[in-house]
């Protein structure tokens, strides 16, 4: 465990061989695999073609594709995984293509598997599938180090748990005789943020949404009819793949809709852009930010401008000094690291780059945030951090509708709780009557 940029993936891709160490010696009998926070995946190829990449079975000169289809079910039904061999990686939802990456690990048999946040992507329920095949990978003799941010899963899971800060250890011990607030306290060197106070919201509605429908598929969204009022953060649970994303995308104005959109009473329809949208004060903080919300070989203070990059023009010219001024603002404010806004933002952590995605979506004046998964895959004092920052938004009067596949993070932000499943709302919780086990079994199917 530890912060962003602490060092943990660094030393899980020395561990694992493709990043060579400066110096120091490694000692490991066997293969040892590794599953990526960010999937290493060809998406335009199938699930057997990514699996046995390489090492394809082969008759002839040519590859053996039904012995590699029937390779693949081999190996899901030995480890309890299930997958389609034929299915395009493309087509598949974040928790499949996870199980994708975990099975190419494991038809090289590994003595020891690094997983680095496994489990930032996944729905509850998809989470405790997750650990019951990592004890059964754990029983057969495999060796497991999990990099993860998440305390609950160490303290339930973990054996022994190592803490790293600014690229050294600086504890090491048995999870049984150690505290949740104990390991916090090693991984950010003192007391975690804490989360800004609430105040009372307000009743106008930012905006309204009827009869929405979008998408195709098992993923659409069927129907949904809410609103999120100014100075209200409205949270949506559900598991992942019951319409959350067809949803997200259509209020960016990313696919096409039909059914009533209304913001700041003004009609939305299908046809108005994402940039006319940003134009009138909405943001979004995408659930994938290297697919959709940076530009890895840019600098931050270009990716923090990128989408108002109008705001920031003297004439014809772009302001740089008025932009960098901006970007370096985010770097101080979200305490970004390096803390640098001409640094090139693919160099930075997971963590720190979420951190710019967040800042530049509520420092930018929004009237409405649209957050997708923000805390995900970030370090608990960053997440801290975030959730602090969305609560201030709401309490200046920004309208957030929050989408999360963590019901402790919706539970500690939301006013108002809507259950999706089936590309429906099928349940609506006000904050003094939450109830994790009546939202649970919604998300489950339940009636």
């Amino acid at each position: 465990m530890g912060e962003n940029g602490a060092g943990k993936s660094t030393l899980a891709a020395i561990a694992y061989g493709s990043v060579a160490a400066d110096e120091g010696t490694i000692h490991v009998t066997g293969v040892v695999g590794l599953v990526h926070q960010h999937f290493k995946l060809i998406e335009r190829l199938r699930v057997w073609e990514n699996v046995l990449l390489g090492c394809e079975p082969r008759r002839g000169l040519a590859i053996d594709v039904p012995a590699a289809r029937l390779r693949v079910r081999e190996l899901c039904a030995a480890y309890g995984l299930e997958l389609d061999p034929d299915a395009r990686i493309e087509s598949l939802p974040v928790a499949v293509r996870q199980r994708v990456e975990l099975v190419r690990e494991l038809q090289r048999e590994p003595a020891v598997l690094l997983l680095d946040e496994p489990t930032a992507a996944l729905a509850p329920s998809e989470i405790d599938a997750f650990f019951i095949t990592v004890r059964a990978l754990a029983a057969r003799g495999t060796a497991i180090v999990i990099v993860t941010h998440k305390l609950a899963e160490v303290i339930a899971h973990a054996d022994r748990v190592t803490v790293m800060r600014s690229g050294k250890i600086v504890d090491s011990m048995r999870v049984s005789d150690t505290t949740v607030a104990a390991i916090a306290r090693a991984m950010v060197g003192g007391d975690l943020p804490t989360i800004a106070a609430r105040i009372p919201t307000e009743t106008m509605p930012a905006l309204a949404v009827t009869a929405l429908r979008a998408g195709t598929g098992a993923g659409a969204l069927i129907e949904a009819n809410f609103e999120v009022r100014a100075g209200e953060i409205v949270g949506i649970a559900g598991i992942e793949g019951n319409g959350q994303s067809a949803l997200a995308d259509a209020l960016a104005g990313m696919i096409p809709y039909s059914g009533d959109l209304t913001f700041a009473g003004t009609p939305l329809f299908a046809r108005v852009s994402p940039a006319a949208r940003i134009l009138l004060g909405m943001r979004a903080i995408p659930q994938d930010r290297h697919k959709e919300a940076l530009v890895p070989d840019w600098s931050i203070t270009d990716n923090a401008t990128l989408g108002r990059q109008r705001t920031f023009r003297s004439g014809i010219l772009r302001d740089r000094a008025r932009a960098t001024a901006f970007a370096q603002s985010i770097v101080e404010r979200y305490d970004v690291r390096p803390p640098n806004a001409h640094a090139r933002i693919g160099a930075l952590s997971g963590g720190n780059q979420q951190k710019v995605v967040v800042g530049r979506a509520l420092e930018s004046d929004p009237r409405f945030v649209l957050a997708y998964q923000p805390t995900r895959g970030i370090d608990i004092g960053a997440a801290a951090l975030v959730q602090s920052r969305l609560i201030e938004a709401r309490n200046a009067g920004v309208a957030v509708l929050l989408i999360s596949f963590e019901l402790d993070e919706i539970f500690t932000l939301a006013d108002r709780v809507l259950v999706m499943f089936g590309g429906r709302i099928v349940g609506t919780f006000e904050r003094g009557a939450l109830d994790r086990a009546r939202i649970g079994a919604l998300m489950a199917g339940a009636r």
